[in-house]
């Protein structure tokens, strides 16, 4: 059974992504619709994503008595930005994101394309997934070994007639009853 990977979870929601000459009024429009959303930073030039910005970011900024409202959003993005490919089996994906814990989470493909973005809900989705595979694992290696010991113990390396009760008979010498006159 092969483990989940990264790009397994639902990262094409929860994210919206911006050209870095953003200005703060263009994305605050777009939180007020998806408060829960992250603003990803999108360099101009390359496909690159530079920053986060969330609707806390912009609160913060408004409470320190900041006008954001002409701010670029690349005066207030976070910049720790963790990229992983989407191929990445889950179990090391989280293990670097509980080791580096970035601002941002960004899945690429095997050829650095943008795939999408792994959220905080993505992670605690994740770590369910994990569990769940590894539990499902060591039933399957449980499962496999009780029906190995049992094919040794009954002499047989066929599967098949292992699980299907070891069936002796061909059934080209099978005899079929005639039919009976009821007459």
């Amino acid at each position: 059974m092969q483990e989940p990977c990264v790009a397994d979870m639902s990262i094409a929601d929860e994210h919206i992504v911006v050209d870095e000459k953003s200005q703060l009024s263009a994305v605050a429009d777009k939180l007020a619709l998806h408060p829960k959303h992250a603003i990803l930073v999108k360099s101009r030039k390359s496909s690159e994503i530079l920053g986060v910005i969330t609707a806390k970011d912009i609160f913060a900024k408004i409470s320190q008595g900041v006008n954001v409202g002409k701010m670029k959003v690349s005066k207030l993005m976070r910049t720790e930005i963790m990229t992983l490919y989407g191929d990445l089996p889950l179990s090391k994906g989280l293990d670097l994101m509980l080791e580096r814990r970035p601002d941002a989470i960004v899945v690429v493909d095997s050829q650095d394309e943008y795939m999408g973005y792994f959220s905080p809900s993505d992670y605690r989705d994740a770590t369910r997934k994990l569990e769940t595979h590894q539990l499902m694992s060591v039933r399957l290696k449980r499962s496999k070994k009780a029906i190995q010991e049992v094919a040794e113990e009954e002499g047989t390396s066929d599967l098949l007639d292992l699980l299907l009760g070891g069936n002796e008979e061909d059934s080209s010498t099978v005899e079929v009853p005639s039919m009976i006159n009821l007459e």
